[in-house]
């Protein structure tokens, strides 16, 4: 998988916000697609707007294997002093269709 053929799909979760801290959130904002109801089309966009950037080239891409099922990649977006900021992707490692029917 690279980062220019990451589908929203394959999307768990992205974080946007400062780079030097955790991700608990408290530094920024997660962005699913899997949130309350009113909430998932203007996460849809943010999620696509920052995969868009993920996929440009402009950004330099980190990445690595995340814990159990997951790759995580990470650009960072600008710097304004001693503060990055980041958006950081939790993207599945398998795909499954959120169609798929058990029998």
């Amino acid at each position: 998988m690279t980062p220019s053929t990451i589908s929203i799909d394959q999307v768990e979760s992205v974080y946007v916000g400062k780079g030097h801290c955790c991700r608990c959130g408290c530094g920024g904002n997660y962005f699913r697609l899997a949130d309350e109801a009113g909430v998932i089309e203007a996460n849809e966009k943010k999620i696509r707007h920052y995969l868009k950037k993920l996929a440009s080239g402009k950004y330099a891409v980190t990445e690595q294997d995340g814990l159990g099922d997951e790759y995580i990649y990470e650009i960072n977006l600008s710097r304004s002093g001693n503060t990055d900021r980041v958006a950081t992707f939790y993207v599945r490692k398998k795909f499954y269709s959120t169609f798929h029917k058990s029998n």
